[in-house]
């Protein structure tokens, strides 16, 4: 069937590519070129921002539901780091598995300067606002328990916070940690390179980057306190990111900083993490920020307009026309339409590792290599895995408001919501 679809490809001339694989040249090629072009110019010409003064206060917020395994060793790595003035302060939401016993006893040994433990669950939101309250430093961290960092990640993180008071937040670099522990964390691996180490540095360069990872991520505190912090609810990384750009404050993206994080490895965690982040997508940016549309509010930004347009194009747009290109296929194509399917995925498969190639130039991890064989795969994985999960998601908070009933976050928090 390979054969066949590259003898296809070979036999089409140039009207003919772009005739038959229409959905390529729309969504496809414009994604892996500008990200690529992005990424060498960043490199060339990006700016660079001085190493902070060892002795800059930080503070880091830690909030954490049953994460009694992994607290430890996420503290033992902030200690560290070289970057050592560093107030921790961990929120216990309401966790059943010991993860405030484990919390005490950190702050018995000094390990921590304050701890909070929360009767109930009240989601991470509401955990980040209660230690904000507490914290004492203008630059603060939001990262997750389950996250390990490169010992000079945190120095790197708050630079341009450090130097630049026109910067709100910085968004730090991701990777997974449990990247042998299944197939999945292998292509989640790969996707990380492509979406976040490739992918943000475009999105930065344009002055579009839309969301600071809630995994590892630096703010100002008075940018914060002036939106009125966090609204409670899912995709809480990317609305206060928007809050952000909207008060006209910098977002930027520096791929330096790395954090080692986990990532579902089955199905199932998979599949339910993803369709919580599509259905949060649709929710606050086509309902609760439809506001950045309007040309004729005070604070409208061509930026923001074009931010969100690029998201919903490379997201939505893209996953809806995807299922559209099948059905074009199957109706012009007959059963050769599996060939023409098979001729994308080489297409995609090239660009993919040219990708995957840029990425490990520019921003090459140890052991990195050892996800070259899975490419192949992983182009399946992003085209129809993750495509379909995609489709399934949008299609629910679409009709059904999906995401209002999600038990990420307890029933209390969704019912006191505002409904978009």
């Amino acid at each position: 069937m390979l054969l066949e679809a590259f003898d296809f490809l070979r036999a089409l001339d140039f009207a003919g590519v772009f005739t038959v694989f229409w959905f390529f040249w729309l969504f496809e090629m414009p994604r892996y070129c500008l990200s690529t072009f992005a990424v060498a110019v960043q490199a060339a010409f990006g700016r660079k921002y001085p190493r902070p003064d060892p002795e800059v206060p930080v503070s880091v917020l830690l909030i954490g539901f049953n994460e009694a395994d992994g607290l430890r060793r996420s503290v033992m790595s902030l200690r560290e780091q070289s970057h050592r003035n560093l107030e921790i302060i961990v929120v216990d939401d309401g966790s059943t598995d010991g993860m405030g016993d484990v919390a005490a006893a950190m702050m018995r040994e000094r390990l921590i300067d304050q701890f909070f433990r929360c009767g109930t669950r009240g989601g991470k939101c509401a955990g980040l606002n209660l230690a904000l309250h507490y914290c004492k430093h203008d630059i603060f961290l939001v990262l997750d328990v389950d996250t390990s960092f490169d010992r000079d990640a945190v120095s790197k993180l708050i630079a341009p916070l450090v130097a630049d008071p026109a910067v709100g937040a910085v968004s730090g670099n991701l990777q997974v940690r449990n990247v042998d522990e299944s197939l999945l964390t292998r292509f989640q691996s790969i996707e990380y390179y492509s979406n976040i180490t490739v992918g943000r540095q475009f999105t930065d360069m344009m002055n579009w980057l839309m969301i600071v990872s809630g995994a590892f991520g630096a703010f100002r505190k008075q940018a914060v306190d002036q939106v009125g912090r966090w609204d409670v609810g899912p995709g809480d990384d990317s609305n206060i990111t928007v809050k952000l750009r909207r008060a006209g404050w910098r977002i930027v993206f520096v791929p330096e900083a790395w954090a080692m994080t986990n990532v579902p490895a089955t199905h199932a965690a998979l599949w339910r993490q993803r369709k919580r982040w599509s259905r949060s997508l649709i929710r606050h940016r086509l309902r609760k920020w439809k506001v950045v549309f309007n040309p004729f509010v005070d604070n409208f930004s061509f930026d923001d307009m074009l931010a969100i347009l690029m998201q919903l194009w490379f997201n939505v747009a893209l996953t809806f026309s995807f299922a559209i290109y099948i059905v074009w296929a199957l109706v012009n194509y007959g059963r050769f339409a599996v060939v023409v399917m098979f001729a994308l995925y080489l297409m995609n498969l090239f660009f993919k590792c040219w990708e995957f190639l840029v990425a490990w130039i520019f921003h090459g991890r140890p052991g990195m290599w050892r996800l070259l064989p899975y490419l192949p795969a992983q182009t399946f994985y992003v085209g129809y895995y993750m495509r379909l999960n995609r489709l399934i998601a949008y299609i629910s908070e679409l009709v059904l408001r999906r995401s209002y009933q999600d038990d990420y976050y307890p029933m209390k928090v969704h019912n006191a919501q505002d409904q978009f």
